[in-house]
């Protein structure tokens, strides 16, 4: 997990030392949301936006653990906090994680476990 975190960490930096700014919201929106919209429609793209978004604002900044740049809220966090059904958010991030904007990992976690999920700032290719 930590050399994603690391590969994450440095796209922002890379991003932010060029002049430009995360990628809220020029690429979110004038390229990943056109895309997105004109594979899988318009309530599912505009569901993966909301997503991808929602994980990069949940994203661990702390940076002493293995889980730094991870989000890792629960199904029931997320549908709570987004109106997205519960049952259409593994669809989601299968999406954003099939077009490169985001990872996946599961985890132990107090016998459990845990989905953790990244979101990129640049596309990475789907079999990284």
């Amino acid at each position: 997990m930590e050399q994603f975190a690391k590969e994450a960490l440095r796209q922002k930096e890379s991003v932010l030392a060029s002049g430009g700014y995360a990628v809220v919201p020029h690429d979110i929106y004038r390229v990943l949301l056109p895309e997105l919209k004109a594979k899988y429609g318009g309530q599912t793209a505009r569901d993966c936006v909301v997503l991808y978004g929602y994980m990069h604002a949940y994203t661990n900044g702390q940076s002493e653990g293995g889980a730094y740049m991870w989000a890792f809220p629960s199904v029931a966090q997320i549908a709570e906090d987004t109106g997205i059904h519960k049952d259409r958010i593994k669809g989601l991030i299968d999406i954003l994680v099939s077009e490169g904007v985001m990872v996946t990992r599961k985890i132990p976690w107090h016998g459990h476990a845990k989905k953790m999920y990244m979101p990129l700032y640049e596309r990475m290719a789907p079999d990284s």
